[in-house]
């Protein structure tokens, strides 16, 4: 089982935010000049310090800290020791990419923002890009004026070729196979297309007030994803995939229902310590118990009573990943409303 320790490194890790004040916000930018700035730092040698960046592009100081601020929010850009970096994830493609193309990491980054994704998954509801930008900027606390978190939303996806919004409201993510070598961007945008497809499906499923619930806890839906996409290729470290993301889930959940479990190990004990503070039912501490078996079986080798492994098929790995936001939801719903749902 995953000790607390490896589950708190987990959070670190892979939320960059956690263990600061963070606040979502939208900077009054073009796509075209963030990018610019995205593309500099990912060229230079050695960190950038503000001043750098003053001194490289023709703008006021305060609109290419506003660019900055804003590639900070998607990951583009890190800061280190005061000074500040491409992201690991997005340089190298950031620097093989024409200007043309840049709007590829840019799709990337947003496909990754959760207000952004939550704002897409409003418009492929039916809601208008106004509406979506004003009830995703009430979820998230956001503090930019609704008419630029509209505005700067719209045209990101635009710029990125990842929506197109017309005057009905509906949405489409278009084709686009220009920039760097035409394979290899087929192949990205396929990618990129499956992981929004899987990301909205996954919101819907667990629903928008969960997962804004996931993201104000540094949880994020990646693994999730990947595991939807990837149940036939990979099936066990799918259902793995899906059910660490379900014990984090619990730990954070269990320390907002006041149960002990900060002394738990595995999906299992911190079930039990939730049920114990009366924060689940009986039949969702039931389900969370199934939950931690095929966390066990998919993630612990070999099985303690034959000695030998466990083999997954894809139709186990899509059950295991599906049960995640389907009991996320369910645990969510119970806490927050005392509905019983599943």
């Amino acid at each position: 089982m995953e000790s607390r320790d490896e589950t708190l490194d987990f959070y670190n890790r892979t939320h960059p935010f956690l263990n600061m004040s963070f606040q979502f916000d939208v900077f009054n930018v073009s796509a075209e000049f963030m990018m610019d700035v995205a593309k500099l730092v990912a060229s230079s040698p050695r960190p950038l310090a503000k001043e750098d960046l003053f001194r490289s592009f023709s703008k006021s100081e305060r609109y290419i800290s506003d660019a900055l601020s804003q590639c900070l929010q998607l990951d583009l850009v890190v800061a280190q020791d005061g000074a500040y970096v491409s992201s690991e994830k997005y340089r190298d493609l950031i620097k093989r990419s024409e200007r043309y193309q840049l709007y590829l990491p840019l799709r990337d980054a947003l496909q990754r923002y959760p207000p952004f994704l939550l704002y897409i998954d409003f418009i492929s509801k039916g809601y208008s890009s106004e509406d979506s930008a004003t009830m995703t900027r009430g979820i998230f606390g956001m503090r930019t004026p609704k008419k630029i978190v509209e505005g700067i939303f719209r045209k990101f996806g635009i710029y990125a070729q990842l929506i197109e919004i017309e005057k009905s409201g509906e949405f489409s993510i278009p084709e686009a196979e220009k920039g760097l070598p035409s394979e290899y961007v087929k192949s990205l945008l396929k990618a990129l297309k499956a992981d929004l497809q899987a990301s909205i499906f996954l919101i819907e499923t667990m629903s928008q007030p969960a997962f804004a619930y996931l993201t104000e806890k540094g949880i994020e839906i990646d693994d999730l994803s990947d595991a939807l996409i990837n149940y036939e290729n990979d099936p066990k470290a799918s259902a793995n995939k899906a059910c660490q993301t379900f014990e984090h889930f619990l730990y954070k959940f269990g320390l907002d229902v006041r149960a002990n479990v900060n002394n738990c190990n595995g999906v299992a004990e911190y079930a039990n310590a939730i049920r114990t503070a009366k924060g689940i039912l009986r039949n969702q501490l039931h389900i969370g118990q199934g939950i931690g078996a095929l966390r066990n079986m998919a993630h612990h080798d070999p099985d303690k009573e034959t000695g030998k492994i466990w083999n997954f098929t894809p139709q186990g790995a899509i059950i295991s990943t599906l049960v995640v936001p389907t009991m996320i939801r369910s645990l969510y719903l119970y806490w927050k409303e005392k509905k019983q749902e599943f």
